[in-house]
């Protein structure tokens, strides 16, 4: 049996995080706990998740942490990461977003107690209720920050893949934890490094994530937010992977 864990940065999520939580509670698969962060929110964000867990009897099982800073996606998860076991299977679902499959984590189960040891595990998603789905198989014979960003949603990771990892990579060139793209920040050092040693990334072709996101906004690409998210992940991409 493996030993889940879903790490959930939050911001502003009150309105949505019901459902994040709900998707993970529906689960076939039982052997797992939940770290919801709440990142400064300005809502009531913690107390949505605490109350959900008192009604849903799960306290045992979900913990909320309260920053009283701002941390942001790459920090949250490299902090909350640092106190979990070589061993833990650290699933990353974001606030708002919710799962599908309510037999992921027995899939997930499975793939990581083959003998093949993966370091990190993804598969396909939806964009909303669409079909758009931008997850898929790495090619082994190129380095994971010379293709394009293909391990998307649900992305998991076993936590010793983290292991040995410099800081370095999850900081601008300001040295200060990087803020957007994080997804690529955190997940390409982890990508790298097991190609590098040869050791499995594994994509599963099934959607099991939904990612909440308006389609119908003709500006959704255009926003200052998307322009700064796209050339902070192609700087990350062209810094590539520091030892």
């Amino acid at each position: 049996m493996t030993d889940l864990v879903v790490v959930t940065p939050a911001y502003n999520c009150s309105q949505s995080i019901t459902q994040t939580v709900k998707s993970v509670y529906a689960q076939s698969y039982e052997d797992w706990r939940m770290i919801i962060i709440d990142d400064v929110s300005e809502d009531d964000t913690a107390g949505v998740c605490n109350a959900l867990a008192r009604r849903l009897g799960i306290e045992n099982k979900l913990s909320v942490v309260t920053r009283t800073e701002k941390y942001g996606e790459t920090r949250n998860t490299i902090d909350v990461c640092g106190n979990l076991n070589d061993t833990d299977v650290i699933v990353r679902l974001d606030g708002g977003d919710w799962i599908t499959d309510l037999d992921c984590f027995s899939i997930l189960n499975y793939v990581y107690s083959e003998d093949v040891d993966p370091a990190v595990v993804w598969t396909g998603h939806r964009w909303g209720f669409s079909a758009t789905n931008i997850s898929g198989p790495l090619d082994t014979n190129l380095s994971p920050y010379e293709q394009p960003w293909k391990s998307s949603h649900l992305k998991t990771f076993r936590k010793n893949a983290m292991n040995g990892i410099s800081l370095e990579n999850y900081k601008d060139h300001d040295g200060e934890w990087i803020m957007i793209a994080c997804d690529q920040a955190v997940f390409l050092p982890m990508l790298e490094k097991a190609w590098r040693t040869q050791r499995p990334n594994i994509y599963v072709d099934s959607c099991m994530y939904h990612y909440s996101i308006n389609l119908e906004d003709p500006e959704l690409f255009t926003k200052p937010r998307s322009k700064k998210q796209k050339t902070s992940a192609e700087w990350i991409r062209s810094r590539g992977y520091i030892e």
